[in-house]
């Protein structure tokens, strides 16, 4: 009976080792800004600007320099190429202020194709202290403003880093946008 046992473990167990091995990586980089393609990856709109620069780099050798000028939302829209967001366990950017008082972002994750109401999406707003910051985003902390329910990781379709009714001109180095 020990030796069936043993028999049966032997080949029960790297079966088990295998199906226990995720494939999903241990980080996934959404946009890096390292070429001009990724700026056709992004939507653009009115009231803001956006080109690949040499400064404020903590990934590779370019970041992303947007310029935000007064409006009512200015900001970053990227398209995806990846909306299963499942296995990782946060958003995570750096973004560098080199305003000498705080700014204030905001950041909108949608798990709905059309436009959900902000009752019905992730939304939160950070302050960035001059210099370098870097955001992480518990991905289980992703629940719609409404508290109603937790985001469907499957379906990611939107993110946005935003100013509100910025009264003037905001400049921003973005970089490294991950997901860990």
């Amino acid at each position: 009976m020990g030796k069936l046992i043993k028999i049966i473990f032997s080949i029960l167990f790297p079966i088990f080792l295998l199906n226990c091995h995720s494939n999903t990586p241990k980080e996934l980089v959404v946009f890096d800004f390292e070429s001009d393609s990724e700026l056709d990856r992004i939507h653009w709109e009115c009231h803001a600007l956006f080109f690949l620069s040499d400064e404020h780099v903590t990934h590779g050798k370019r970041s992303l320099k947007m310029e935000l000028y007064p409006s009512d939302y200015p900001g970053l829209t990227p398209i995806f190429k990846e909306n299963d967001w499942r296995g990782f366990k946060a958003l995570c950017f750096d973004i560098y202020n080199p305003e000498e008082k705080q700014v204030q972002v905001s950041v909108r994750v949608d798990d709905k194709k059309d436009y959900p109401e902000y009752k019905d999406r992730y939304n939160k707003r950070f302050i960035l202290n001059q210099g370098m910051n870097q955001i992480s985003i518990p991905l289980n902390t992703l629940v719609t403003s409404g508290k109603d329910r937790n985001l469907n990781l499957k379906n990611i379709y939107r993110l946005l880093i935003f100013t509100a009714s910025p009264e003037k001109r905001v400049t921003l180095y973005l970089d490294y946008i991950r997901l860990t």
